[in-house]
């Protein structure tokens, strides 16, 4: 009994884990209507590991809208195969933006880059991002990186999962670059922005269908 306690208060002793988790998604696990299934560690996993029936288990969560950035019991197959993206704790809820491919890395940074009128842009979102410089008289938009993982939202900004090897690179963007982000509709393809220099030149690439 103490066990079964124990298993349905897990996910409320889930920790923020490098300022990816939601503490939206820290909920009361009590079954109750509303309630979803979905995956939690059922155990702490350290980056990198690969997530298999014994290290992850179910729970019960009420988390409204939230349900869309976890994997409900029936995504099972999804889950299974890909591996941590950073350390998670016992009992943390696993949203997408925690997992990644066996052949991706892990040795992803959170940079935060501050953007001016960021769009929508949820955990696990796929954004490019573009560098709008010249002169007033004559303004370019450049790009800068295409397809970069959005780990959470800030004030002002996104912070983004990029390798560390380029976290360099973001920080000097976000400090000196006047950079947009175009969010990628999920499942879309990778992006292929245009550079644009001058009006005619916006004009034709709209006009393509």
């Amino acid at each position: 009994m103490v066990a079964a306690m124990r298993r349905e208060l897990v996910a409320v002793a889930a920790l923020t884990v490098g300022g990816v988790v939601s503490a939206g998604l820290l909920a009361m696990t009590a079954p109750s209507r509303g309630t979803v299934e979905v995956w939690s560690a059922a155990r702490s996993l350290p980056a990198g590991t690969q997530l298999t029936a014994d290290s992850i288990g179910i729970v019960n969560v009420n988390v409204g809208a939230a349900s869309s950035l976890l994997f409900t019991r029936d995504e099972m197959d999804q889950l299974a195969g890909l591996r941590a993206a950073h350390d998670l704790v016992n009992g943390q809820l696993i949203q997408r933006s925690d997992v990644t491919a066996p052949s991706a890395p892990t040795d992803r940074r959170l940079v935060f880059v501050p953007i001016k009128d960021t769009p929508p842009a949820g955990p696990g979102s796929k954004v490019d991002l573009l560098v709008i410089g010249g002169s007033p008289d004559s303004p370019t938009v450049q790009i800068f990186a295409l397809g970069v993982e959005v780990g959470s939202t800030a004030p002002g900004g996104l912070i983004l999962m990029v390798p560390s090897q380029q976290a360099g690179a973001f920080v000097f963007a976000g400090a000196v670059m006047n950079l947009a982000a175009v969010v990628a509709e999920p499942g879309a393809r990778g992006g292929a922005e245009l550079p644009v220099s001058t009006a005619d030149q916006a004009i034709q690439i709209a006009s393509q269908s």
